[in-house]
């Protein structure tokens, strides 16, 4: 009885690890603008570059006078933002990071809704993921250089 209640405990355990994977539990992705799945296993980009009035960076965590994306560099901050996706390799520790979100950009929309985000992570539901995208193009440092905190 004993053998028996051993291995059933066992098979118990087994499947407690396995549900606790989530590797084996999903591999779809989680979205930020639905908070539901990419059921394709495709990384869903976390700004929306749909229907942009202005982009403005700003340092210093979003604090201070921020940096208007000049008209002509619209284009291509708008690829490079489009490319950022939740970096699943990385995960988030229980305290953030000091220097997470340093950096944030604030979006514009012709509607008149305006979004403002970090560059280093996300949150999905209440998870924070860490995101990643494309290298940034040569015009974004000058245009951040051009935050400043008053």
């Amino acid at each position: 009885m004993k053998k028996v209640l051993s291995v059933f405990l066992c098979g118990i355990m087994l499947l407690c690890f396995v549900a606790c994977d989530k590797s084996i539990v999903s591999n779809t992705q989680p979205t930020e603008s639905t908070g539901q799945t990419d059921t394709n296993n495709q990384a869903t980009a976390i700004f929306n570059t749909k229907n942009i009035k202005r982009i403005t960076f700003y340092a210093y965590y979003g604090s201070g006078k921020g940096s208007d994306v000049p008209a002509e560099h619209l284009g291509e901050i708008t690829t490079w933002l489009n490319s950022f996706k939740i970096d699943t390799d990385r995960e988030f520790p229980d305290l953030v990071p000091p220097g997470t979100n340093t950096i944030k950009v604030e979006i514009e929309y012709f509607d008149g809704t305006i979004v403002k985000k970090g560059l280093d992570t996300t949150t999905v539901d209440g998870i924070t993921y860490y995101i990643k995208g494309d290298t940034a193009p040569k015009c974004y440092e000058e245009i951040i250089s051009k935050t400043s905190l008053n």
